[in-house]
């Protein structure tokens, strides 16, 4: 693949990933307040209130949160398109040369992609979806696609130990959020805080996750430029 079009994938990552959490903060500032926890709890809390809350044009306790949902809404679109996009398009091809593996990881990835891009385009245009069938639709091709890429980054010696420890931890709790959204959603279990703040945990990995990828491909781009301008 052409190393044009990795770099302006890996800086396409790096600015999603800071626009996304400064929109996400702004969001988090100005929602209301409340959550499914703790109906009187004042603002965002990050253990108790699910990322989703952010997107709701009216939370849980009925109050008005166009503007924070806006906010959210367009950070979660930039990152889902400018971030996690490129990583399942671009970067199989890149750390692997097994290319079955790689398809697999690419379509996988963008087919969560795209089901995950309906929760915030149903807060912005105000569209009823089911909300639950969504997220498990979207997560379950989403962590196929995550574990064969980490698996890649495992046998890639170029890739750094932090991608790898990173992805690990990720993973692991991931599926731990899965499982209690699982029973939580679906089975009829107790809502604790352990869902939403696990949530939390598992994002902020991930966007760490995405960051070290970045930093590993690009030292490889580097050293692929530099040994073509060398003639080597």
């Amino acid at each position: 693949m052409n190393i044009t079009f990795l770099r302006g994938s890996i800086i396409s990552i790096r600015l999603s990933v800071l626009i996304f959490l400064a929109l996400g903060t702004l969001s988090t500032y100005y929602y209301p307040g409340g959550n499914y926890i703790s109906e009187t709890a004042q603002n965002y809390n990050f253990w108790n209130n699910f990322i989703c809350d952010s997107f709701r044009n009216i939370t849980c306790t009925g109050q008005n949160n166009l503007f924070g949902a806006r906010l959210a809404s367009l950070g979660m679109l930039v990152l889902i398109f400018g971030g996690v996009f490129p990583i399942f398009f671009v970067f199989p091809y890149q750390l692997s040369k097994k290319l079955p593996l790689n398809w697999t990881i690419r379509w996988l990835g963008v087919s969560a992609v795209g089901v995950t891009a309906l929760l915030p385009l149903s807060s912005l245009f105000k569209m009823p979806l089911p909300h639950d069938i969504i997220v498990v639709i979207a997560t379950i091709p989403a962590l196929i696609a995550v574990f064969l890429l980490f698996l890649t980054t495992l046998l890639e010696t170029s890739s750094s130990r932090w991608v790898k420890v990173i992805g690990f931890l990720m993973l692991i709790i991931a599926m731990v959020n899965l499982i209690l959204y699982l029973r939580v959603q679906w089975f009829g279990s107790p809502l604790t805080s352990l869902l939403p703040g696990t949530q939390k945990v598992v994002l902020l990995l991930c966007l760490g996750w995405m960051l070290s990828l970045t930093t590993t491909l690009d030292s490889t781009s580097r050293g692929k430029l530099g040994h073509s301008l060398t003639g080597c």
